[in-house]
C-alpha cells in the first residue's frame, strides 16, 4: 500500500473509531512506527487530524462542512454584506479574493464592474468569475484540497511572492476580536496569511454567526484589516470593540426583523 493510500485509510478509521494508536496502525499495515508517525505528522500539517500522545485523534472542533454544504447558511446576511463590500471596489481595481462561501456572493455583486484584474486560490470563485469578459482572472497553482476545492502549498505561496493588488478580500472560519481571524485548514490559512501583506487594503466579510469562533489556524489581528463588514445580527459589544481596531467597520441590513443584542 502507498503512501496516500494508507493515510487514506487512517482517515477511514478515524472517522469510525475518532481514535488510533501508533503501535495498532503499525501492526495493521506491516510499516515501522515511525512510518505511521510520518503519516501522523502529513495529516495533522493537512489539519486532518491531531496528534496526541501515541497516537491521533479526528479533532471535532477542526472538522467542517464542505464549501456546498456552507454556501447556502445565513444567506440574507451574506448577500448584505457582499453589497457593502462591493461598494467599495470601483472599475480597474485588482482583487484577492479569498477561500469561503461569503465571497461567492461578493463575486455576484461586483458583476457589473468593469476591468477587474481578479486573484484566488478557490476554484469554485474561478469557475464562477471565468466567462465575464471584463474580469482578467488568475487562478493561482498548488496542491488541490478536494472537499473544499481550494488550492494551497508551496507553489502557491511562491506565486504570491510575485503579486501585488489593491484589495484582498477575506472571511474565514472564525472571528474573535481578541484571538483575530482563524482557520481550520493550515494550508489555506498560510496563503490568506502571506495575501494579506500583498494586498494595499484588506476587507474582513463576516455574519453574525462566526464571531467568538476560534479554528485551529491563526490568519491575523482583526487590526490588520483596513475594513470589517458585519450584520446587524453581530452584538454592539462587538461592533464596539471592533471600532477601536479596525479603520471601519461598516453594518450590512440583511432585512432580518431580530434585534441585535
Amino acid at each position: 500500500m502507498v503512501r496516500h493510500e494508507r493515510q487514506n485509510e487512517i482517515l477511514k478509521m478515524l472517522r469510525e473509531t475518532r481514535t488510533v494508536k501508533i503501535a495498532q496502525l503499525s501492526e495493521y499495515f506491516n510499516v515501522t512506527r515511525e512510518t505511521i508517525r510520518k503519516d501522523i505528522y502529513d495529516l495533522e500539517e493537512e489539519g486532518l487530524i491531531e496528534k496526541v500522545h501515541g497516537g491521533a485523534i479526528l479533532n471535532k472542533a477542526n472538522n467542517e462542512t464542505n464549501y456546498l454544504n456552507r454556501k447556502n447558511e445565513n444567506d440574507n446576511e451574506k448577500r448584505a454584506i457582499a453589497k457593502e463590500a462591493a461598494k467599495i471596489i470601483e472599475n480597474g481595481d485588482t482583487l484577492y479574493i479569498d477561500y469561503g462561501t461569503t465571497a461567492s456572493y461578493f463575486i455576484n455583486e461586483i458583476l457589473d464592474k468593469k476591468d477587474l484584474t481578479i486573484i484566488t486560490a478557490s476554484i469554485p470563485l474561478a469557475s464562477e468569475l471565468v466567462d465575464y469578459t471584463d474580469f482578467d482572472v488568475i487562478l493561482l497553482g498548488g496542491l488541490i484540497r478536494k472537499n473544499e476545492k481550494s488550492l494551497y502549498g508551496p507553489i502557491t505561496q511562491e506565486i504570491i511572492e510575485n503579486l501585488y493588488v489593491d484589495y484582498g478580500v477575506f472571511s474565514g472560519s472564525g472571528v474573535d476580536v481578541e484571538k483575530g481571524l482563524t482557520n481550520f485548514h493550515m494550508g489555506e490559512s498560510k496563503v490568506s496569511k502571506e495575501m494579506i501583506k500583498h494586498c494595499k487594503k484588506n476587507i474582513l466579510l463576516v455574519d453574525y454567526s462566526k464571531f467568538y469562533t476560534t479554528a485551529m489556524n491563526k490568519i491575523a489581528e482583526v487590526s490588520d484589516f483596513d475594513y470589517v463588514i458585519t450584520d446587524e445580527k453581530t452584538d454592539n459589544d462587538t461592533t464596539s470593540i471592533l471600532e477601536e481596531k479596525v479603520k471601519k467597520v461598516i453594518i450590512a441590513d440583511s432585512g432580518s426583523e431580530e434585534e441585535n443584542d
